[in-house]
C-alpha cells in the first residue's frame, strides 16, 4: 500500500458516508423549508466538515495509542490498518496530521464567515471542541459520555450549522430534523462498544456500554435505534417534516432484524451493520424531503 493511500486509510474515509448523509439531509431539508440553496456553500461545507471529521478519526487514533487503549491485538486492529501500531507513522506525526486537518475544515469555516457572519466560525469550534473532548482531555468516549457527543455533532451541530450558511438562519426546526439522524449515528458509536465492552474494561475505558452492562447496554442500543423512526413520526405529527418522511419506514425491518441479532449475540461487524441502517435511513429521509419539494402534500 503506497504511502499517500495509507495516509488517506488513516482517515477512516469509510467513515464520512455518516457526514454526507447529515450534510446533504440538511441542506434539502433548508432548502425545502426556507427555499435557501446554493451548490458552492453545500460543496464547501461538506468539504468543511468532511475534513473535521477526519481530524477527528485521526485525532482518536492518536489519544488511544499514547492513552495505551489501543495495543496489539486491539478489536480496531483487526479490521483496518492501524497508523501507529503497524509502524506506518509515529504518534506525534499522525497528531500533526489531525491537526493539519483541523486547520483545513477551520479555514473553510472562515471563508464561509465572510459571506455569513462569524456565527459560522463559533458552531465550527463548538465541533472542534467535542472533537478534542471526544479523546482529549477530558476524554468523552471514556467517561461514558460518547454517544452524546456524536449526537450533538451529527444530529445537531451539522444540520444547525448547514442550515445558517445556506439560509443565514438560526432556526430551531433544523435541529429537530437532525435528531433522528443523530440517533443512528451515535446508535453506531453504542454497537462499536457493545462488541468491545470486555476490551474497553479491560484497559480502563469507561464507554456507556462499559457503565450499563450488556442488557442495559442492548436496550439503549435498541432505543437509539427505534428512537429514530419514534422520533420522525412524531416531527412528521407536528408538520416538522412532511408525510414522505415516512419513507424511513422502508429500513424497518433492516432494523429489527439487526436489533434481534444483537439479543443473539453481538456480531463482529456490529458497527458496519449499524452503519448501513443509518445510512439507508438517511437516504430515504432525504428522499422525503426531496418529494416534498417536488411534489407538495
Amino acid at each position: 500500500m503506497s504511502k499517500l493511500k495509507m495516509w488517506v486509510v488513516a482517515t477512516r474515509p469509510w467513515s464520512f458516508a455518516m457526514t454526507f448523509v447529515s450534510i446533504t439531509g440538511a441542506t434539502a431539508y433548508t432548502y425545502m423549508r426556507f427555499h435557501a440553496f446554493d451548490p458552492l456553500y453545500y460543496l464547501a461545507v461538506l468539504v468543511g466538515v468532511t475534513l473535521l471529521h477526519a481530524a477527528a478519526n485521526v485525532l482518536n487514533d492518536y489519544y488511544d495509542t499514547v492513552r495505551g487503549v489501543d495495543v496489539p491485538g486491539a478489536p480496531t486492529t483487526l479490521y483496518r490498518p492501524h497508523p501507529i501500531l503497524t509502524g506506518f507513522t509515529t504518534p506525534q506525526r499522525l497528531r500533526d496530521f489531525g491537526l493539519a486537518l483541523l486547520a483545513g475544515g477551520l479555514a473553510i469555516a472562515v471563508a464561509l464567515a465572510t459571506v455569513r457572519t462569524l456565527v459560522v466560525v463559533l458552531l465550527a469550534l463548538a465541533g472542534v471542541v467535542l472533537l478534542f473532548t471526544y479523546s482529549g482531555p477530558p476524554g468523552l468516549k471514556y467517561r461514558a459520555l460518547g454517544e452524546l457527543g456524536v449526537f450533538l455533532s451529527w444530529g445537531v451541530f451539522m444540520w444547525l450549522g448547514t442550515c445558517y450558511v445556506m439560509a443565514g438562519e438560526l432556526a430551531l426546526d433544523p435541529v429537530a430534523a437532525g435528531a433522528p439522524v443523530g440517533m443512528l449515528v451515535s446508535a453506531v458509536l453504542t454497537a462499536n462498544n457493545l462488541r468491545d465492552m470486555e476490551f474497553d474494561r479491560s484497559r480502563g475505558a469507561i464507554t456507556l456500554a462499559v457503565l450499563l452492562g450488556r442488557e442495559k447496554g442492548l436496550t439503549f442500543y435498541a432505543a437509539e435505534v427505534f428512537g429514530a423512526y419514534a422520533a420522525t413520526a412524531l416531527l412528521v405529527l407536528l408538520r416538522v417534516l412532511p408525510p414522505y418522511s415516512l419513507l424511513v419506514l422502508l429500513a424497518l425491518p433492516q432494523a429489527v432484524g439487526i436489533v434481534r441479532r444483537f439479543r443473539s449475540s453481538i456480531p463482529e461487524n456490529a458497527d458496519p451493520l449499524t452503519a448501513q441502517l443509518a445510512q439507508n435511513f438517511g437516504m430515504l429521509y432525504i428522499a422525503g424531503f426531496l418529494l416534498q419539494v417536488l411534489l407538495p402534500l
